[in-house]
């Protein structure tokens, strides 16, 4: 994805290792009842919450995470299982990010 270069870019213009464990933050837009349905079963999935809070329109975000290397292989799988996720909760993908790592 264009925006997942995008990020990997800045990450390297930083100076990130990527191939340093780290964590990786995802955030997941949508309706109350499906952002909590995620949060209740996003840890049978291998990611953990940080946090859920209301956004405007009356949605809800849920933050979560997952210590992942940052390589472009890893970042396509992350983005895969994302849109997976997407798909079967009824939220939307709203991206990942990350600090850049360096050795």
């Amino acid at each position: 994805m264009a925006a997942d270069a995008d990020v990997l870019k800045s990450l390297e213009r930083n100076g990130d290792d990527p191939t340093i464990k780290r964590p990786v933050d995802v955030r997941f837009v949508g309706q109350v009842g499906n952002i909590v349905k995620l949060q209740n079963e996003i840890g049978a999935l291998g990611w953990r919450v940080v946090q859920r809070v209301p956004v405007d329109g009356g949605e809800m975000a849920l933050d979560v995470q997952t210590d992942q290397t940052t390589d472009r292989a890893a970042i396509r799988n992350l983005t895969e299982a994302a849109l997976s996720v997407e798909e079967k909760y009824g939220v939307r993908y709203d991206g990942w990010g990350t600090v850049a790592t360096k050795p």
